[in-house]
């Protein structure tokens, strides 16, 4: 197999918001820093994402020194990094519970207001704890607000392969950031990454790995939440379909040596 470079490097500050792109990722104890740090959950609690509600496409979010900044349409929200939360809640995302701080009311009304809807901006700050479980490493046994494990990777040829074959078929092909992964690579054959056990760039070691389960998110404009590429999902299962109703793009690791990870880097790994 042929040595992977990383062409493209992405966190997502708040769960289905607008991601960023970044040229260097710092990959801590719960993930990429920041990575899925914030969820929006609705008034029983429970997790909120693209699937159910597309405006959340059109938050776009930034990080500027010690704040994060959501933009609103043309109001803009800012949320300094080093304050404490004001209060703490259960929340809800598949079948975990996990304590969250929770943002101040101010915040918590101009989103709702934004999406029409009665929710609560959450933070996974120090004391909050997902356990991986058996999907841990020694040094990663915990994720944020992903749907899986810390970090995401997709490959651009398997992309391209998917592509050729919606084009066949005369519908609109997909574009990378559709997936949100983390860390995207070129150089392996189209769905390659499937055979990767366990994957380096430069310090940083990423293994435990799973296929990534995809739904109707993947069909979703990025920017508006509408529904653009039905094809993309229906073309996947026609072949990438595995125990049952499953159908995967991408693999979830999570890291077993920590560090930075840059776009430019090559990688060495491991097959299964």
């Amino acid at each position: 197999m042929n040595s992977a470079r990383i062409t493209g490097l992405w966190i997502y500050p708040v769960k289905s918001c607008q991601g960023i792109s970044v040229t260097e990722m710092k990959i801590g104890p719960a993930g990429p820093l920041h990575d899925r740090e914030w969820l929006i959950v609705d008034e029983q609690n429970k997790f909120i994402t693209l699937r159910t509600q597309p405006r959340l496409a059109e938050i776009k979010t930034a990080l500027q020194d010690s704040f994060l900044q959501l933009y609103l349409g043309p109001n803009k929200i800012i949320i300094d990094l080093n304050a404490p939360s004001e209060a703490r809640d259960q929340v809800t995302i598949w079948n975990d519970s996990v304590e969250a701080g929770v943002c101040s009311h101010d915040i918590n009304e101009a989103i709702s207001d934004f999406l029409n809807q009665s929710v609560k901006l959450v933070r996974y700050d120090q004391k909050s704890f997902r356990e991986l479980k058996a999907a841990g490493t020694s040094e990663v046994n915990q994720t944020r607000f992903t749907d899986s494990r810390p970090v995401l990777l997709t490959n651009k040829n398997s992309l391209d392969e998917l592509n050729r074959l919606i084009l066949k078929q005369g519908g609109a092909g997909a574009t990378i950031n559709r997936f949100r992964s983390n860390i995207i690579i070129d150089g392996l054959e189209a769905f390659a990454e499937d055979q990767i056990k366990e994957i380096h760039f430069g310090e940083v070691k990423l293994q435990n790995a799973k296929p990534c389960s995809r739904c109707v998110i993947i069909t979703q404009d990025v920017e508006s939440g509408h529904v653009v590429s039905k094809e993309t999902l229906k073309t996947l299962a026609n072949f990438r379909r595995e125990q049952g109703a499953k159908v995967t793009f991408g693999t979830y690791f999570t890291p077993g040596q920590l560090g930075r990870v840059r776009v430019g880097e090559i990688s060495r790994h491991i097959l299964t």
